[in-house]
């Protein structure tokens, strides 16, 4: 069960993400309608379980012709979770990171300079909270 918690979580996060870039594919591929998303939206709205709402985001995806679906937007698309190119350091200790406020997906935000400002949850508007390494 934590498996598929996890899942999800990571599925909700690359939503968050690419919100606006997932409406945009979906409207391409189904005449305009981007309900699937405002399924996942009101689910996370209402605090119910998302699994369901974000497998049939991920089939309409999929049947769109996008093979990856959801998780083709998950990093980047990259399928290399947790791979960091050479050169690319990791946040040393004492750094903080954005995570999802509600606690609900794995997204994370890292300030590249101090004065960006913190991004919103795109599922509540809620800015992301921080957290220190």
């Amino acid at each position: 069960m934590a498996d598929e918690r996890g899942y999800a979580a990571e599925r909700l996060a690359a939503v968050c993400r690419h919100l606006e870039e997932i409406r945009r594919d979906l409207r391409s591929v189904t005449a305009g309608d981007d309900s699937p998303v405002e399924r996942v939206l009101a689910a996370v709205r209402d605090g119910d379980d998302v699994a369901d709402a974000l497998d049939g985001l991920h089939a309409v995806l999929q049947v769109g012709g996008d093979p990856w679906g959801l998780d083709g937007y998950a990093d980047d698309g990259s399928g290399l979770r947790g791979m960091r190119p050479e050169g690319i350091r990791r946040p040393s200790p004492g750094e903080h990171v954005y995570l999802c406020p509600g606690g609900r997906c794995t997204r994370s935000w890292w300030p590249r300079r101090a004065t960006e400002p913190v991004p919103e949850c795109r599922m509540s508007g809620v800015a992301l909270r921080r957290k220190r390494l």
